[in-house]
């Protein structure tokens, strides 16, 4: 059942390799690649290949070894590593291999854009706030102004698949100047409020407002009342998901959530193309049991019409673990 085997404090990198594994999109993206041998992408093909295509369960001696060698300075062997911070550093390199290979990327535009709205737009009132939102050309240059700079004006397929942005929007109170600024994400990070909360519930968390007094409004000249609050610009194709469980180093914050099987994103909830909606299936769970320092990741993945549990070399057929989950990390969710 393509188990993979744990060679001292590694079920967070086996986990995450079955995530990956068991997303047909994630997979199929990494099976195109033809890289060379000293790339995270060439080790990670093959490992995919045993698993997949030949049905095999490993030892994966060498993959291991070589994400601690790409990371020597961030992980080393025999500490627990955090899954989350794991799929960041390892997205973060295939899409910087990828980069190098012409054939893979390409750019995003030949197009030069300006940032227009650098010192923030003077909103008189919430109709034209929810205008500029929706049908601004000035916000969407600046996306692509910032699309482009932030990603060294490359795209790639990988990088489609992952990588969403946030639009934050800061508005002072006094004078109404609001600042517009775009965040690039790979996974959505969201806070456990109560207990027995949704995905969705909790997703409604990233629209509440903020207010603040600690800020210098440009406008001004001086620090006022200020409001925060953050929209969805765009989202990827397979949408990555982090629960804050860990509040600091000391404490884990154990309280069950309930996993929905589906996300829907209705018409105007992403803002940078409103006449659609886009919907999403749980594609796997990343579980962790146990403390900071002390803990185990496993994984559970959509197969087929079924869910399997993946704990190292042990594979079984699950079902019932969507709700009251207190062990659920990482949730992944592939676009229908």
């Amino acid at each position: 059942m393509q188990g993979l085997e744990n060679l001292g404090a590694t079920c967070s990198i086996n986990s995450l390799v079955q995530i990956i594994c068991r997303n047909d999109n994630l997979r199929n993206i990494i099976m195109k690649y033809e890289m060379p041998e000293d790339t995270l992408v060439y080790h990670l093909k093959e490992l995919l290949v045993l698993m997949h295509d030949e049905g095999k369960s490993l030892i994966p001696k060498k993959f291991i070894k070589k994400i601690f060698d790409t990371f020597k300075n961030i992980f080393n062997y025999g500490e627990q590593l955090d899954i989350h911070e794991l799929w960041i550093y390892i997205s973060d390199s295939i899409v910087n291999e990828i980069n190098t290979k012409s054939n893979y990327h390409k750019q995003i535009s030949t197009h030069k854009f300006k940032d227009n709205i650098e010192n923030g737009v003077i909103i008189k009132d919430d109709i034209e706030f929810n205008k500029m939102l929706l049908s601004s050309n000035n916000l969407k240059d600046k996306f692509a102004y910032y699309n482009i700079k932030l990603n060294d004006n490359k795209t790639s397929e990988w990088q489609n698949s992952i990588q969403g942005f946030y639009l934050n929007i800061i508005s002072c109170l006094e004078c109404n100047n609001r600042l517009y600024n775009f965040e690039p994400f790979t996974t959505l990070n969201l806070n456990i409020i109560e207990k027995n909360m949704s995905i969705v519930d909790m997703i409604k968390q990233i629209y509440i407002i903020e207010y603040d007094c600690d800020w210098e409004c440009e406008h001004c000249k001086r620090k006022t009342k200020n409001q925060k609050q953050t929209k969805l610009w765009n989202l990827p194709d397979v949408l990555f998901i982090t629960i804050n469980r860990f509040t600091d180093l000391m404490r884990k914050n154990n309280n069950p959530i309930n996993i929905n099987d589906i996300l829907n994103f209705n018409k105007g909830s992403i803002l940078s193309n409103t006449d659609i909606d886009k919907k999403y299936k749980l594609s796997s769970v990343g579980l962790h049991v146990g403390s900071l320092d002390s803990g185990h990741y496993m994984a559970i993945c959509n197969v087929g019409d079924n869910y399997y549990l993946y704990n190292d070399m042990l594979v079984k057929n699950i079902d019932n673990f969507t709700n009251n989950n207190s062990a659920a990390y990482m949730i992944v969710y592939s676009k229908l």
